[in-house]
C-alpha cells in the first residue's frame, strides 16, 4: 500500500513534534526519522524537504538535520482534527 503525500508528510511533521517533549530540545537527523517511520532515507529526505519550501520545517540544505516550526505544528493540529 502506498502512503499519500500528505500522509507521509503529517508523520514527518509528528515526529518532529515529539522531539519538542524533551527538555532541551535538539535538530533531528533524518536518518532517526526514516528508521522511526520505516521510510526510505531519500524519500524521508525529500518530504523534509517540501516541508522547509513549506515553511513546516527548518532543516540544514541536505535535509539531514530538521526540526518543526510554529507554522508546521500548526499545519499538523489543523490535520489532526
Amino acid at each position: 500500500m502506498t502512503m499519500s503525500l500528505e500522509y507521509r508528510k503529517q508523520r514527518v511533521l509528528s515526529v518532529l513534534s515529539e522531539n519538542l517533549k524533551h527538555p532541551q530540545p535538539e535538530v533531528v537527523d533524518s536518518v532517526r526519522i526514516a528508521e522511526a517511520l520505516q521510510m526510505e532515507l531519500a524519500e524521508t529526505r525529500q518530504i523534509i524537504k517540501i516541508l522547509s519550501e513549506a515553511g513546516a520545517v527548518e532543516s540544514d540544505l541536505d535535509g539531514q538535520y530538521s526540526l518543526i516550526t510554529r507554522e508546521g505544528l500548526l499545519w499538523l493540529q489543523e490535520k489532526s482534527v
